[in-house]
């Protein structure tokens, strides 16, 4: 083992001129463990099918308030299961995330964002919804509550 620690502040004061120069993006780090955590999750890749809607298609639920809203629809695809996703905007500017799964069943429904994870479970017929989802990449994994079949994992969405 090393004894002489006289190159520490030469080290150190490299270390400060990269930070200085060359800094980490911000995020980086975040969107690398996003990407390790699906990499992990991936039992089973869906196929992404986009069902055309027109960009502005939504009023908002409030009676007084007329604003449109986007909307947008998806559908992934695989064996054993299939998922839509109805993507809508709430008034807070987060997004609403509601989903059916087919075969109905009930499923643990966990959608993955760089730094943070949203669960819910679905009901019986597969139905969930996820509030206040965040705009950005987004990647959901759905795994049955019985236990039975693989893990599903849809391909990273920007939501």
């Amino acid at each position: 083992m090393r004894e002489n620690f006289e190159d520490e502040p030469l080290l150190a004061d490299i270390a400060r001129v990269f930070r200085t120069v060359d800094p980490v993006p911000d995020g980086l780090t975040e969107m690398s463990l996003f990407a390790v955590t699906v990499e992990q999750l991936r039992a089973e890749m869906v196929e992404l099918e986009n069902v055309e809607t027109p960009e502005l298609a939504a009023r908002a639920h409030d009676a007084e308030e007329r604003e449109i809203v986007r909307t947008g629809t998806i559908t992934f695809a695989c064996e054993p299961v299939t998922v839509m996703i109805n993507l809508s905007e709430s008034p807070t500017g987060t997004m609403c995330v509601d989903g059916w799964v087919a075969p109905p069943a009930q499923y643990r429904v966990e959608l993955y964002q760089p730094g943070s994870r949203l669960a819910i479970d679905s009901d019986a017929e597969g139905s969930f919804m996820l509030l206040d989802v965040p705009e950005g990449p987004s990647c959901l994994a759905l795994r049955r509550a019985d236990g039975e079949g693989p893990t599903v994992c849809t391909p990273v969405i920007e939501l």
